[in-house]
């Protein structure tokens, strides 16, 4: 009879931390920040974009779901600061659960205005290796992805996460 080793208690989470910190090598390099820009998402009429398309203006782009209370709650904050950074930062959100149409008429009724797309497959969410949302990815002028932060964000800390990452997303705005 065979038996399969299924690892349990401290050999279960030291086996967890190791797969964990091999994937945040394996992302590391500037080759797969890249290819994380090319990883496509939908608008909720169907056209698929991705992160390299807004290559020439910085862009936070924020993963969120209907069902999460703190998405929700972070929303209006994001949609302050899309519109005081317009046109020197692109801010846009990416529904990773529900069906397109659902995710923007969510956001509308929200009275949230920033672009809202869809994770339809996941493919986003795996490459920036989002495991809890909301999740928010930074990539800068060139298309590079420079942080992903896990959890919300207040206005102010948004402000801050954007001075401090795409330090010149913030030429010629006031604070």
């Amino acid at each position: 009879m065979r038996r399969s080793f299924r690892p349990t208690g401290s050999a279960w989470v030291v086996g967890v931390i190791t797969l964990a910190l091999v994937g945040l090598n394996a992302c590391s390099s500037s080759n797969d920040s890249t290819s994380v820009a090319q990883v496509s998402f939908t608008a909720a009429d169907g056209t698929s974009t991705n992160a390299a398309a807004f290559r020439g203006t910085a862009l936070v782009l924020n993963m969120w779901a209907t069902n999460c209370k703190p998405c929700v709650k972070e929303m209006p904050a994001f949609d302050e600061v899309a519109a005081e950074r317009a046109g020197v930062v692109a801010v846009i959100g990416v529904n990773v659960f529900d069906d397109a149409e659902t995710a923007a008429n969510f956001a509308a009724d929200l009275g949230v205005t920033y672009p809202q797309y869809n994770d339809p497959n996941g493919e986003l969410s795996t490459a920036l290796e989002v495991t809890g949302l909301p999740a928010t990815a930074f990539f800068d002028a060139d298309g590079t992805l420079i942080d992903v932060h896990q959890g919300a964000y207040t206005a102010d800390e948004l402000r801050l996460a954007i001075d401090t990452l795409l330090p010149t997303a913030d030429e010629g705005t006031a604070g």
